[in-house]
């Protein structure tokens, strides 16, 4: 993906180098080329000196580096993703007219950032990345020492990237142990979809009796705060409401888990664990309940709740009668 100017045709192109970067939600702007070259091999490159703060930028945990001339941060976004900041503590810049981002470039990782400021002098600038876009960023954290502010028209300002990488993963481990979602590898990776076809649980609840014969299953655990913070992300839902209503869910199916059949709790629990699906413990107990309603019905039509011409092999047929008519005594 490329970003061409639109203000001023002579200043070139910035590739984005497959990375989606969302500026803070407004459309990317220009910038001039980026000298990675340059920002990969600066000599001397030192330990930034990385500082962690559990309530930074809106109360979310950050990290932060003041270099020589550059504050460096990076931050937990209200959403669950992760934003870049930059200060310089010694200048004011002048952009072209018409331009409000600055590039950024860290090895081979490109991105672009809002200009904080309502007039054409500026020295703060930052955004927030989608979550696919953070692997990348580590990736080239632990494979490069510097990074480089490039305003436009103006020599790249570089600065260190040492020590970053352990630095965000520190952030990201705070943010695990405080149910706190992040993108991986920040946060844990979403588990591995299950392969084995699904059970087609209408035609389940159609058998009139638990195919499993009563095997015990378990409710299991799903972490409420960190599904709800993807939850915030993906779909836009209220922590709040989505933590209280899955809670609510949690409790009633605490109280009513026995009384559900192992083969549709193994279903549900199989439809319930779609890493796509967030509000788990919600979408478990309406499964079950409408299922295990299903199968109630079904048994009053069928007339059958798991009898003997259900289930022969649970009950032995009787024996044949005796050839010589002498009953066992």
């Amino acid at each position: 993906m490329r970003i061409f100017s639109v203000a001023a045709p002579a200043v070139a192109s910035i590739r984005m180098a497959g990375v989606a970067v969302l500026g803070l939600g407004l459309a990317l702007a220009p910038c001039v080329p980026a000298p990675t070259a340059m920002a990969q091999e600066q000599a001397g490159a030192q330990d930034a000196g990385w500082s962690f703060s559990p309530d930074g930028a809106q109360g979310q945990p950050m990290v932060i580096s003041r270099q020589n001339q550059l504050d460096v941060m990076f931050y937990r976004t209200p959403t669950g993703s992760l934003g870049m900041a930059v200060h310089d503590l010694h200048k004011r810049y002048r952009n072209p007219s018409g331009v409000t981002t600055v590039g950024v470039v860290i090895g081979k990782f490109e991105l672009v950032l809002q200009i904080f400021s309502r007039g054409r002098k500026w020295d703060t600038a930052g955004g927030d990345m989608k979550p696919d876009a953070v692997a990348d960023l580590m990736q080239q954290l632990h494979a490069t020492t510097t990074g480089a502010l490039v305003p436009p028209e103006r020599n790249p300002v570089p600065f260190s990237v040492v020590g970053a990488a352990n630095a965000l993963s520190q952030m990201g481990e705070y943010a695990s142990a405080h149910a706190l979602w992040m993108p991986p590898p920040l946060g844990p990776a979403p588990a591995a979809r299950n392969t084995a076809p699904p059970q087609d649980i209408e035609k389940l609840a159609h058998h009139p009796y638990d195919t499993q014969h009563g095997r015990a299953v378990a409710l299991p655990h799903y972490p409420i705060a960190q599904n709800c913070a993807r939850a915030h992300v993906e779909m836009q839902d209220s922590d709040a409401d989505c933590i209280s209503a899955e809670q609510k869910s949690q409790a009633a199916l605490s109280g009513s888990w026995a009384r559900y059949d192992s083969d549709l709790k193994s279903a549900c629990l199989n439809m319930a664990g779609d890493v796509g699906r967030l509000e788990k413990y919600q979408a478990l107990e309406m499964c079950l309940s409408r299922y295990q309603d299903d199968r109630r019905q079904w048994q009053l039509v069928s007339g059958s709740s798991g009898s003997d011409d259900i289930m022969p092999h649970d009950h032995p047929a009787t024996p044949p009668a005796d050839p010589t008519g002498n009953a066992s005594r």
